[in-house]
């Protein structure tokens, strides 16, 4: 990545976020793409299971609750798990497969994150390695 990124200030408006990249139990709108960096929001629906497996190719992911709380399963066979609430950051090394489901807050369960890498955003998978 260049040391600089941006030449002056932009807007992106929430009308203009684009829908997609979509994991069942995850809609994701796209608001910026430059160069390695890709950043977006995500609304949680996965509230009686969990979203599907999946993970996010060659990109490193830093994610910031916005509202609600979630699980996240990641690890060999899925077996291992955090919580993360509103205000609470959480980091994803690329091509960790994990799934995340709603535990507090209904329809209103939502995030942002930020991915630096090259390439397509996400991959839906089966699930984790045994």
């Amino acid at each position: 990545m260049s040391a600089e990124l941006f030449k002056e200030i932009g807007v992106i408006r929430s009308d203009e976020l684009e829908e997609g990249p979509i994991t069942p139990g995850q809609i994701r709108r796209t608001a910026l793409e430059a160069g390695d960096l890709w950043v977006g929001e995500c609304h949680v629906t996965a509230l009686d299971q969990p979203s599907q497996w999946h993970h996010h190719k060659d990109f490193d992911s830093v994610m910031y609750m916005l509202s609600g709380r979630i699980r996240v399963d990641h690890g060999p066979g899925g077996t291992k798990s955090f919580e993360l609430g509103a205000g609470d950051y959480a980091y994803f090394p690329r091509r960790l497969i994990h799934r995340a489901q709603i535990l507090e807050g209904g329809d209103d369960v939502r995030y942002v994150f930020l991915r630096i890498g090259k390439g397509e955003t996400l991959e839906n998978v089966d699930g984790p390695d045994a």
